[in-house]
């Protein structure tokens, strides 16, 4: 309202009264128009920035967790080629890919710190922005109210302006000028918040700083139920005095993994089998629901509840369905326990602990497993393991120790040299390994391997060699190769074996 010209005591009660009227019409009309309309763009734009600093939060914490992983590992790797180095150790076989190792973990280090940076100060930014437009948006609301906006600590300072492309500059008055650069563009973001939106610089900024990233943020699936799926035709042959002839059969699988709340899933697997040729089981050509669980997260441990699948000791002691519960849990050194039930031969109890400690260049682990039947007697079985990578290849040796209720326990083990390059996965690649075992029968449970090592449990166990070979084709394509040679611990008596497989995997989703 503009003060008129005239005195105020020269003007009657009723012109008083006009001219009130007037300017609480004003009033009104900029409370409710353009206060409000800018009080309703900055929660709308409010709303974008806080989802912003959410996902920069989230940014920094993957960034800082993939330093930590990645500057151990470039300290174990360059660590232990400069230790082969100073013990004089010069066999290009073993100091070139030492030295490729180390140089490639050293680059990673460079590349990560740079996103952790960069991450860093994205969450500074946009926390002292988010703090500035908040500020602005209390003060509207104040203003609406009628009390204007005394207290506005986003307000401009006096000697700035907008320049023709549309950056706030100020001018030389240093009375006016703000701490530091940060508080300025936050003043001025928050200051010009409407202006900024409509001519897009604030879709601009956000784009410019996603670009800059290359981090994860928290996986928000775009679907709830995730499908894996796999046929696969399998067949083989076995000779000699432990062989059972020919066997081939068709197996169909279905993997289902439905994501509950981001963490809790509902997994399982359905499974239909039908034999071609050779020994059927009871239940060939029906379909099973082999696995139902629960996988998810409590604090820091993982767990699993239901029936899943369970690798004890890589295969070589159990690897099939097990009923009850599998909590894991630890950094660098993982922890596990399976309590529950392996249903196999009349198992009426079973529980396993392990701990494993994986480095970039060697890897060991150990642990405890007993069974139980329905009649009371157990099976003990403890191993010890350790593996160590050789250039390309990956020599590990496992101590298994064996007993039986009643009976004195037995020591075996499993030699292993493996292959498997980092790109074993993409098509026209392949992974193999070779394995030499020492087994008698107190040292398994359900072995792992395709040869009849199964059938000489109840000769005192199997020693001999194994050798198998995985290739993979486009189309989600692989073929398999497995060769054994097997001798009965107790009578000599040899098996040889011959597997084969072509598998064809489908998924619902692209990763």
């Amino acid at each position: 309202m503009e003060m008129p010209e005239k005195p105020l005591s020269s003007y009657s009660r009723k012109e008083l009264g006009q001219m009130i009227s007037q300017a609480l019409v004003e009033f009104e009309k900029n409370r409710t128009s353009s206060r409000a309309d800018e009080y309703a763009r900055i929660s709308r734009l409010l709303v974008v920035d806080e989802v912003q600093l959410k996902l920069a939060k989230e940014q920094e914490k993957a960034a800082e967790d993939q330093l930590d992983r990645v500057r151990s590992r470039a300290a174990r790797d360059t660590e232990m080629y400069v230790r082969r180095s100073m013990q004089g150790q010069n066999r290009l076989e073993v100091m070139e890919p030492l030295k490729q190792k180390s140089d490639t973990s050293l680059k990673k280090l460079e590349m990560v710190s740079r996103d952790y940076a960069q991450a860093k100060s994205r969450v500074e930014q946009r926390t002292k922005m988010l703090e500035y437009v908040r500020q602005r948006q209390r003060n509207l609301l104040s203003g609406l109210s009628g009390n204007g906006e005394s207290n506005d600590t986003t307000a401009m300072p006096k000697n700035v302006m907008m320049s023709a492309d549309g950056l706030a500059v100020q001018g030389n008055t240093d009375s006016v000028m703000p701490t530091s650069l940060l508080d300025t563009v936050g003043k001025l973001r928050a200051e010009f918040m409407t202006e900024l939106d409509s001519n897009g610089s604030l879709d601009n900024m956000n784009a410019r700083q996603q670009l800059e990233s290359n981090l994860p943020v928290e996986d928000v699936p775009d679907q709830r139920l995730k499908v894996d799926a796999e046929v696969r035709f399998d067949t083989g042959h076995s000779t000699g005095d432990n062989g059972n002839g020919t066997r081939s059969r068709i197996r169909a699988r279905v993997y289902p993994d439905y994501n509950i709340d981001n963490n809790w899933h509902a997994i399982g697997m359905v499974e239909w089998e039908k034999t071609l040729n050779g020994n059927a089981y009871s239940d060939d050509g029906k379909l099973k629901l082999d696995r139902y669980y629960l996988s998810g997260n409590i604090g820091e441990v993982h767990t699993d509840v239901g029936a899943f699948g369970s690798v004890m000791a890589e295969g070589n002691i159990y690897d099939s369905k097990f009923i009850g519960v599998r909590l894991q849990t630890g950094k660098p050194v993982k922890y596990a326990l399976e309590y529950g039930k392996a249903p196999v031969d009349d198992m009426d109890k079973s529980y396993d602990i392990t701990a494993s400690y994986e480095d970039a260049v060697y890897g060991l682990g150990g642990g405890y497993y007993h069974f139980q039947n329905k009649t009371g007697d157990s099976r003990n079985i403890y191993m010890g393991n350790f593996h160590h990578n050789i250039g390309v290849f990956d020599a590990g040796a496992m101590l298994l120790y064996g007993k039986d209720t009643g009976k004195s326990g037995k020591t075996g083990y499993v030699l292993t040299l493996g292959y498997a390059p980092p790109d074993s996965w993409k098509p026209y690649t392949y992974n193999s390994w070779l394995k030499y075992y020492y087994q008698p029968a107190s040292t398994y449970i359900s072995h792992t391997m395709n040869g009849v090592a199964d059938n000489m449990r109840s000769s005192g166990g199997f020693k001999g060699w194994g050798v198998g070979m995985n290739y993979n084709l486009p189309s989600s394509w692989t073929l398999g190769l497995e060769l054994y040679r097997l001798q009965d611990l107790e009578w000599g008596r040899y098996s040889n074996t011959i597997w084969c497989s072509v598998t064809k995997s489908f998924q619902n989703y692209s990763e």
